[in-house]
């Protein structure tokens, strides 16, 4: 019966039949033994740690998205409450800046009333300043209150000016050329002793555009020159 030492009872494929561990050989076979044992032992309790590591890393990482989704869903919702306060407010916004041009337009047809005094007769007054825009949004009404009306003679009254300019003696000559084109006499009337030097020294060509120094004198004017009954110019 063949006798083992303990390094070769571990390196054999197979225990040779009948084969014995001498009583030292046995004794290292159990302490090599106990010796894996353990190992084995702190190897599992190696992994053990890892694998409970990684559970606590796993389930951290899943309370961490699950909050990632919980922070982001409360963002969106808030986003969507910002922006229909931002569209609410935009609407708000809009409302009131239409009506503010709404009373914008009303104060300037206010202060650029066209009157029909008479039968193919028109008054415009103007008051304050005569700047660019104004004069236009002026010319635009005149010109079609004149096609409205059929008016023979439209009076610019000047009453409520203070003092000229070249460019507002430029927007009187403008509008009297284009109602003119409609077949229509521009009087201008109102002229203050101020205004009419202030015409004077910024030697204006009026052309044919007949001044009165009262509103009075141009609608007389401008009754002599119509046939009453007919509405015809004589």
């Amino acid at each position: 019966m063949p006798e083992l030492s303990a390094q070769e009872f571990f390196r054999a494929g197979e225990i040779p039949e009948g084969a014995v561990l001498s009583g030292k050989e046995l004794e290292a076979a159990f302490w090599q033994i106990k010796k894996m044992q353990r190992e084995s032992q702190q190897q599992q309790a190696f992994w053990k740690s890892v694998n409970d590591s990684l559970s606590d890393a796993y389930q951290k990482l899943a309370s961490f998205q699950k909050e990632l989704a919980s922070s982001r869903e409360a963002l969106r919702q808030a986003n969507e409450r910002l922006e229909e306060k931002v569209r609410e407010r935009t609407l708000e916004l809009t409302d009131k800046l239409e009506k503010i041009e709404e009373q914008q337009r009303t104060i300037r047809a206010l202060f650029t009333p066209v009157i029909q005094v008479w039968d193919r007769i028109l008054v415009l007054p103007i008051v304050g300043e005569l700047d660019a825009r104004r004069a236009s949004e002026m010319m635009g009404g005149l010109l079609e209150a004149v096609v409205d009306t059929q008016s023979t003679f439209v009076v610019l009254d000047l009453t409520g000016v203070d003092d000229v300019d070249a460019e507002t003696a430029d927007h009187l000559v403008k509008m009297s050329r284009a109602a003119g084109l409609l077949g229509t006499t521009c009087l201008l009337s109102g002229l203050s002793p101020r205004v009419a030097a202030a015409l004077v020294a910024l030697d204006v060509a009026l052309g044919e555009l007949l001044s009165f120094g009262k509103l009075q004198a141009a609608l007389q004017f401008a009754l002599r020159r119509l046939d009453k009954p007919t509405g015809r110019s004589v």
